[in-house]
């Protein structure tokens, strides 16, 4: 069974360029794929962004667990994605909406 951690957030159109390569909020995303693999029962985690809302981009970061105590484990830790997103100053606790979900058997 597995379990996933979804952060999403949106940003106006003229933030997009901090998803271009290189930029903070990609080299964020790419840290959190980096430093995720070696936390206890992560499976895989991923980063989208939406092409069909006019007026802003949203952006979903996904992370993937085995069991529900690593899902659990990993939100209180520090290296949960919406603790992580904070680094940013426009983004606040409100802007970003945490969900949990369950793989459908």
């Amino acid at each position: 069974m597995a379990y996933v951690y979804q952060v999403s957030f949106d940003i106006p159109p003229e933030r997009e360029n901090e998803l271009a390569v290189g930029s903070s909020l990609e080299r964020v995303l790419g840290f959190l794929r980096v430093v995720l693999p070696a936390e206890p029962g992560f499976t895989t985690a991923r980063a989208v962004y939406s092409l069909d809302l006019p007026d802003r981009i949203r952006i979903v970061v996904e992370s993937v667990w085995d069991h529900w105590e690593d899902l659990q484990i990993h939100r209180s830790s520090e290296l949960a994605e919406d603790k992580i997103l904070r680094e940013f100053a426009y983004l606040t606790p409100e802007m970003l909406e945490v969900r949990t979900f369950r793989e459908v058997d």
